[in-house]
């Protein structure tokens, strides 16, 4: 599991909190069999995305690779520094003290070949563990603020929403709404795809990014730039922030002006947002 915590807030600096389960046994073994159901439902959904907007077994493979590169450059050149919290806690072997202040699942090096071994979730199907997104712990929280709640905090600014959406799509495919509301999400705030300089979109298995980037006609180059949840992990419920913390963080470290955010939510439904990044003083930004 990840161990780790991310925190932003759009209007001031860095902070979080770290959450462990105080959960008992009987709560933990319920929540494993809501979360087999969950996962039985996503694998199926996962493989009729790659099946219906034409993903291969072999892009999604050399998606994982390129996603868990990414993550250990990012690490390694210290662009989570500023956006993960660490954590001190206890080894349950040794009882040593330990920190935590990077994320524990990138495997790097790992190779295009290495993945094409493992045997795939579904019989003839495409996805494989290395394939998929890694279950791991994890908080994280931003700070939404109107104007006027920003001036009466004396905050600056890092960023703007400038439009969101939630779209639905086919509730058995389940995974795919991110395109739709991409698309909407766009169309609201008067922007092409052209437009956007970074993009994060969860990976919740290769498949949802890549068809998502094959209908929106979006640059690869773009995408995930400091890799994905198939090497970062998806802690569910706070992935989303964790997301716009990331994104949020490169925007200001490329000192670009648009990142779009995509991530699926429950039943076939998923939300887009894209955020501007401030640059200008807080008495002329604007909000």
């Amino acid at each position: 599991y990840q161990r780790r915590v991310r925190g932003c807030q759009l209007a001031a600096t860095s902070w979080t909190a770290w959450l462990r389960s105080a959960a008992t046994p009987t709560r933990r073994s319920a929540s494993r069999s809501a979360t087999t159901a969950l996962c039985s439902r996503s694998f199926d959904g996962a493989e009729l995305v790659a099946k219906n907007f034409g993903v291969s077994r072999e892009e999604m493979d050399r998606m994982a690779v390129e996603s868990h590169r990414r993550a250990h450059e990012a690490t390694a050149n210290g662009h989570f520094k500023r956006e993960i919290v660490p954590v001190e806690g206890f080894d349950k072997k040794t009882g040593a003290k330990v920190t935590v202040d990077a994320d524990e699942g990138i495997r790097w090096p790992l190779t295009f070949e290495k993945l094409a071994k493992l045997r795939t979730l579904r019989d003839g199907g495409r996805l494989t563990a290395g394939t998929a997104s890694q279950i791991s712990d994890g908080a994280s929280a931003v700070l939404i603020v109107n104007e006027r709640g920003l001036r009466r905090l004396g905050l600056r600014p890092r960023a703007r929403i400038v439009a969101q959406s939630v779209a639905g799509d086919d509730p058995v495919v389940m995974l795919s709404a991110p395109i739709p509301a991409t698309r909407a999400v766009l169309r609201k705030a008067g922007l092409t795809i052209d437009d956007i300089d970074l993009y994060e979109v969860n990976e919740a298995f290769a498949s949802v990014p890549l068809a998502w980037q094959k209908e929106i006609g979006a640059d690869l180059a773009k995408l995930n730039v400091n890799g994905g949840a198939m090497a970062l992990g998806h802690p569910l419920g706070g992935t989303g922030t964790k997301l716009t913390t990331t994104l949020l963080h490169e925007m200001e470290r490329r000192n670009v002006r648009y990142g779009l955010q995509a991530i699926c939510e429950g039943g076939g439904t998923a939300n887009a947002t894209i955020f501007e990044l401030c640059t200008e003083p807080l008495s002329t930004a604007k909000l």
